[in-house]
């Protein structure tokens, strides 16, 4: 190779669940905002009151597209923010009652549930249990999960990997988040949405919000997250299509006797992810090897890539340490192609 030598390969993209591209109308949306709506929302002038007149616009369109009144939703910096400032707040106002907790819940749930004295993992329920918190979706396996009924519980969902990919029905919690970046919108907004009447607290001071969430809310992420929502239903209709390609790829990688094995295979699952299992295998060797022949995919949670501690959410499912780190998740972008996911079988048989 000469000098001036450039790369030109062709990548396909296998991690949806992490992140997903901006759609066109979101980057339009930002950099519009960027240009025309950059006043502060909090302030009184006309500049500023036409930014507020935006930023509302924007809740009442986003609180449409999920069935729920505008003044119930709180704007976020990220799902991660959002749980935290939900839990925190539940927390100061329940006092020393048990949460119960999805065991394979992401980190971002987890780590403000340490607050809590006495934390049970579903199914188990305590009787006194003070808030339920349960993932729609898992972002590591796909599997979908119901929301218990619990009496006198608040319960929480966390819609952030359902979002787009299937419904998501808010009559059976009190409370969820939802994260604009993996529905086609900027990262820096997320949702968090609380039914009236939720006994809850604000942790973050400030004026913003209806005093819920402190610091000046991000317009350009904003208005880029109602501009990706607008095509929520055309996303969500591309996501269902893909669930007989995902199926042709398991049945392609398992049919070789190799030891591959498809995590919750045969349950309610995300129509686009296949959490696959190597069996004796170096989980991260094969993804780095992936990642050299230009397939993007992941080891378990973005959160967690790269981190030794096996998966969590792998073991809780009955998995041993070492299967945990023999595993690699696939996770298709709606517009996927039956042979780009051709292409990556082809790859997983040449490399395995």
């Amino acid at each position: 190779m000469g000098p001036g030598y450039i790369d030109v390969m062709p990548r396909l993209y296998f991690d949806a669940n992490a992140t997903t591209p901006p759609h066109p109308d979101a980057v339009d949306a930002v950099r519009r905002a960027m240009v025309e709506d950059w006043a502060n929302p909090t302030s009184t002038h006309r500049e500023g009151q036409r930014a507020r007149f935006r930023l509302e616009e924007a809740r009442r369109e986003l609180a449409a597209s999920l069935g729920v009144a505008p003044g119930e939703l709180v704007f976020c910096a990220s799902a991660t923010e959002a749980l935290h400032l939900l839990i925190r707040g539940l927390h100061g106002a329940l006092g020393d009652r048990p949460a119960a907790v999805f065991p394979g819940e992401h980190s971002a749930c987890l780590n403000p549930l340490r607050d809590w004295s006495r934390v049970s993992w579903l199914p188990e329920v305590p009787a006194d249990c003070a808030t339920v918190v349960q993932m729609a979706a898992s972002n590591e396996t796909g599997i979908l999960y119901p929301m218990p009924s619990v009496l006198d519980a608040v319960r929480i969902k966390d819609g952030c990997q359902a979002w787009g990919k299937v419904p998501v029905d808010l009559s059976d919690c009190d409370a969820a988040v939802f994260s604009g970046h993996k529905v086609g919108g900027p990262r820096g907004a997320a949702l968090l949405w609380m039914r009236p009447g939720l006994p809850w607290e604000a942790v973050m001071e400030g004026p913003q919000e209806r005093r819920r969430r402190g610091g000046t809310e991000d317009l350009p992420a904003i208005l880029g997250l109602a501009a990706a929502v607008r095509h929520l239903t055309e996303r969500q209709a591309m996501n269902a299509a893909l669930a007989p390609i995902r199926d042709a790829f398991e049945t392609e990688i398992t049919s070789w006797n190799r030891g591959i094995e498809v995590i919750g295979q045969g349950q309610p699952r995300l129509p686009n992810t296949s959490c696959v299992l190597f069996r004796g295998r170096n989980g991260e060797a094969l993804h780095v090897a992936l990642d050299l022949a230009g397939f993007a995919v992941s080891t378990g949670s973005a959160c967690h890539s790269g981190a030794v501690k096996p998966s969590h959410a792998i073991m809780t499912l009955g998995y041993s340490s070492d299967d945990a780190r023999s595993v690699l998740r696939f996770s298709m972008l709606p517009d996927a192609r039956p042979g780009e996911v051709e292409a990556l079988a082809a790859a997983i048989r040449r490399l395995t």
